[in-house]
C-alpha cells in the first residue's frame, strides 16, 4: 500500500485471547469473513457480510473495513476524507505487511488446504484493534490523501455512493437500517477507493448474505468440510455449511457482473486509479459516475432477482 507501518505494542495476553478466540470461532464456521465478523462482534461489535468467492481481497480486510465502518460512522477523520478511510488504509497496510498481500488469490495459492486462512483469522482481531483508536494522519502520502479526498469529494457532490446506491434500492423484506449503511461506508471506489471489488457487487453480495444467510455453529460439520478438503471432494456444497449456500451464490452473482461489465475490479471498470490526482481529473470530467450508478442499477436488480428465486427455495 504506502510506506511501511510500523506495528503497535501490543499486550501479550490481549494478542493470545483474540487468535485462541478466532480460531475456535473458525472452528465452529469454517469460512474466514464471517469467523473474522463474529471474532470482532465478541469484541463489541459487529455485521455479517463478504464477497463471493472470487479470490480477490481476503474476508479479514472486508470484514474489518465494515467493522471499521460501523464503529466510525462517517466520523471525519482530515482533509475531507471520513476516518474509515484513514484507519481502512492503514489497517490494509498492516494487513498487506503481515500477510504479504491483500488478495485471497495470493495468500492462498493453489492449496487445497487452506492453512494461510488459520493465520488470517487469528491475526485480523489484533490488526483491527491496533487501527480502531489510531488518528487519521499516520500513513497516506500527501499525493495520495489529495486524490483520495476529490475522489470522495465528488462522490458526495453527486449523492452517489457505490454500496448504499444498492442498499437503498432492496425491497422492503430486506431492511437497510443505520447501522447497515454504516457497515459499508467505506466500500466506496472499490474498497476504501482502493480500485478492487467494485463496491456495488460488494453491497450486492452483503445484502443476499444479509437476507438469506445462517451462521454456522458446529465443529463437526466444519471438521467434515475440512476433510472434504483433504480428500478433493467438492467442500463447497451448499448443504455442507450454512455459509456455503450464500457464497455460491455471491460467486453466482460475481460471474453475473464480470459477465456484464467485463470484470469484477473497479480499476478495471472504471479505468480510473483514485489515489492518482490525474485518474481522479479525468474520471471527474468525464462523468464516469454515470456509468458507475448504472451498475449499481444493475446489481440492485440482480439483488432483487436472486431473492425472489433463491429466497423462495430457501
Amino acid at each position: 500500500m504506502n510506506a511501511k507501518v510500523p506495528a503497535p505494542a501490543a499486550d501479550p495476553s490481549s494478542t493470545r485471547r483474540w487468535r485462541s478466540r478466532a480460531l475456535r470461532n473458525l472452528l465452529e464456521m469454517g469460512h474466514c469473513a464471517p469467523t473474522v465478523m463474529r471474532t470482532l462482534l465478541d469484541l463489541e461489535a459487529g455485521l455479517p457480510g463478504g464477497i463471493g468467492n472470487t479470490r480477490a481481497e481476503c474476508g479479514g480486510v472486508t470484514a474489518s473495513v465494515a467493522l471499521l465502518g460501523l464503529q466510525t460512522r462517517a466520523k471525519p477523520g482530515h482533509s475531507g476524507l471520513p476516518l474509515v478511510f484513514h484507519q481502512g488504509q492503514q489497517l490494509c497496510a498492516r494487513f498487506s505487511e503481515c500477510h504479504g498481500s491483500l488478495s485471497c488469490r495470493d495468500i492462498l495459492g493453489d492449496r487445497r488446504v487452506p492453512l494461510p486462512c488459520v493465520k488470517v483469522v487469528r491475526r485480523a482481531p489484533e490488526l483491527y484493534s491496533a487501527v480502531a483508536s489510531s488518528e487519521p494522519g499516520e500513513a497516506m502520502e500527501p499525493d495520495r490523501l489529495r486524490a483520495y479526498a476529490r475522489s470522495y469529494r465528488h462522490f458526495a457532490e453527486s449523492e452517489f455512493h457505490c454500496a448504499h446506491a444498492v442498499l437503498r434500492q432492496l425491497p422492503p423484506s430486506v431492511p437497510v437500517p443505520d447501522e447497515l449503511l454504516g457497515a459499508t461506508s467505506g466500500f466506496l471506489g472499490g474498497t476504501l477507493l482502493s480500485g478492487m471489488t467494485c463496491s456495488a457487487l460488494t453491497a450486492g453480495v452483503m445484502a443476499v448474505g444479509l437476507a438469506l444467510g445462517k451462521v454456522e455453529h458446529s465443529r463437526a460439520r466444519v471438521a467434515r468440510l475440512l476433510a472434504r478438503m483433504v480428500l478433493g471432494g467438492d467442500a463447497f456444497d451448499d448443504s455442507l455449511n450454512e455459509f456455503n449456500r450464500i457464497m455460491n451464490i455471491g460467486h453466482r452473482m460475481a460471474r453475473w457482473f464480470s459477465d456484464e461489465f467485463g470484470s469484477t475490479q473497479c480499476r478495471a471498470i472504471t479505468e480510473v486509479d483514485f489515489s492518482s490526482p490525474a485518474g481522479v481529473a479525468r474520471y471527474v470530467a468525464s462523468d464516469s459516475i454515470a456509468h458507475c450508478r448504472g451498475i449499481a442499477l444493475a446489481v440492485a436488480g440482480e439483488v432483487r432477482r436472486t431473492l425472489a428465486t433463491r429466497g423462495a427455495a430457501a
